[in-house]
């Protein structure tokens, strides 16, 4: 009777074994597909942003060029664009602490948002937006690490992505 006892101990305590592997297996999928999931929801955003950007390019590059000659409804609309895909930058670094978002997708949008406020007047907005701290702390130590590590000003930009530089009419 006792070793009917052993075994029945030992089934249960399989058991709970296999069932403790099928839960961790189940809870594996589950962050997989929430951080698919989210990754999907941050690319379609951050795709609106730079639709937004070339909806307003010209106004956009006129701001990076010369934030303080830039009209006001034209700083308007680029500071919104520089605003949207600053919050969104600062979600997504939250999401990585969080395990939910890879550091591929940090990296590509962290280099194209520093990169456009690294600009003449995308360093001008940058300086005037976290004096007041409107960005999270998050974005806000990020993208002051990374405009550390580079030449601010980058005047060289709109060299190399001709799309930035100014029109000329």
């Amino acid at each position: 009777m006792e070793s009917l006892g052993n075994i029945g101990a030992l089934v249960g305590g399989l058991g709970v074994l296999v069932s403790a592997i099928f839960v961790g297996v189940q809870i594996r999928v589950a962050n997989k597909l929430a951080r698919a999931d989210s990754q999907r929801h941050t690319r379609h955003a951050w795709q609106e942003a730079l639709f937004y950007l070339s909806d307003n390019g010209k106004a956009v590059r006129k701001f990076l060029h010369n934030y303080e000659e830039t009209g006001p409804d034209d700083q308007f609309k680029a500071a919104h664009a520089l605003i949207a895909m600053g919050n969104h930058l600062d979600l997504l670094l939250k999401l990585e602490s969080e395990g939910l978002e890879s550091q591929d997708n940090i990296r590509f949008m962290s280099d194209a948002f520093v990169g456009l406020v690294s600009t003449r007047g995308g360093i001008k907005f940058w300086k005037d937006m976290a004096s007041i701290e409107l960005f999270g702390d998050d974005l806000l130590k990020h993208v002051e690490s990374r405009l550390s590590m580079i030449t601010v000003p980058n005047n060289d930009l709109p060299n190399i992505l001709p799309w930035l530089r100014p029109d000329n009419d």
